[in-house]
C-alpha cells in the first residue's frame, strides 16, 4: 500500500495511503512535538489503520502550525475546513480526543464537508480530572520541564499501570529537547482551547449520521459525559466500552475500527 506524508499548505503534517472510492478524513489528538511524520510514523499510521483503506482513500490530519494567539476549537476547525474544502473535499471524519472536540465544530459550521462523523474518546465539555489533567500539562510547558511533558501526555494516551509505567518511561526517554517556539505556542493554544471547549448547546444542530465511541474509565470522557454528549446529539450511535480508558483507540484499534466501519456500512 503506498503511503505518503509531508506538509499540506506547508502547516499541516499529514500522512495518506488507500486507494478506497470514499474519503476518510481522521484529526489526531494532542500532540507537542507536532512535526512531519517520518517513514515510520507513516508506516505505523498505515498499519495501524489499514482496515480503513479497504474503502476509503484515508488522510491523517494534525494540527496546522503557527496557531493564533487564543484560538479556540472552533477556530480551529475552520482552519481544517479551508483545508478541507480546497485540497481534499467532503469526507467522512473521525476526530479522536481533541480532534474529536474540534470534528464536533467542523461538522456544525461546515456540513457540507462532513458526510458522516465519528468522535473516538471525545465529548461536548471535559470532565474534571481532565481539566485537573490539562492545567498541570500548562504549569509543565510553562516550566519548560519537556521530558516530564512528554511522559505525562504518552501516559494519558493508554490504560492500565503497567502501560502507563512503560508509556511515561518511553515518552520522557524517546521524545526531542525544547521543541521550537512555534510548537511551544501551539501546544499551549490548543490545550486552553481544549479546556474551554463546549458545545453542549450546539450539538443538537448536528444534521449528518454520528457515532461516538469511549471509554467508561476515561478521565477526560468517562460514560456519563460520553452519554451527555450523545443525548445531545439528534440520531447519535453511542459505544462505551467498560474496562477502557482514553486508550481505548490505541489498546483496542480493531474493535473501535470495526464499529466504525459497520457504522459508515449502515449510512453508506
Amino acid at each position: 500500500m503506498t503511503t505518503a506524508s509531508g506538509l499540506l499548505r506547508d502547516r499541516f503534517p499529514y500522512v495518506r495511503f488507500g486507494a478506497g472510492p470514499h474519503t476518510l478524513v481522521l484529526l489526531t489528538g494532542l500532540v507537542l512535538d507536532n512535526e512531519v511524520p517520518g517513514t515510520l510514523t507513516a508506516q505505523a499510521y498505515t498499519h495501524g489503520f489499514r482496515r480503513f483503506a479497504r474503502a476509503h482513500t484515508v488522510y491523517i490530519l494534525q494540527r496546522g502550525h503557527g496557531l493564533p494567539d487564543g484560538a479556540t476549537t472552533r477556530d480551529i476547525a475552520g482552519d481544517y475546513a479551508r483545508l478541507i474544502g480546497d485540497e481534499i473535499g467532503p469526507a467522512r471524519i473521525i476526530g479522536m480526543s481533541t480532534g474529536g472536540m474540534v470534528a464536533q465544530h467542523l461538522a456544525l459550521d461546515h456540513p457540507g464537508l462532513v458526510e458522516r462523523l465519528v468522535l473516538v474518546v471525545t465529548g461536548a465539555r471535559l470532565a474534571p480530572a481532565g481539566e485537573e489533567i490539562c492545567r498541570r500539562w500548562l504549569d509543565l510547558a510553562a516550566d519548560r520541564r519537556w521530558r516530564r511533558l512528554r511522559g505525562d501526555l504518552a501516559t494519558a494516551a493508554v490504560d492500565g499501570a503497567t502501560m502507563r509505567r512503560l508509556a511515561r518511561l518511553a515518552g520522557s526517554l524517546t521524545g526531542g529537547g525544547t521543541p521550537p517556539a512555534t510548537r511551544q505556542a501551539d501546544f499551549q493554544t490548543t490545550v486552553a482551547a481544549v479546556l474551554g471547549h463546549d458545545t453542549r448547546t450546539r450539538l443538537p444542530s448536528l444534521e449528518m449520521p454520528t457515532l461516538l465511541i469511549g471509554g467508561a474509565e476515561d478521565p477526560f470522557f468517562p460514560a456519563a459525559y460520553l452519554r451527555e454528549t450523545a443525548a445531545a446529539i439528534p440520531g447519535a450511535t453511542l459505544y462505551v466500552h467498560d474496562h477502557s480508558g482514553h486508550g481505548l483507540p490505541k489498546q483496542r484499534s480493531g474493535l473501535v475500527q470495526d464499529e466504525t466501519l459497520a457504522f459508515l456500512d449502515r449510512h453508506a
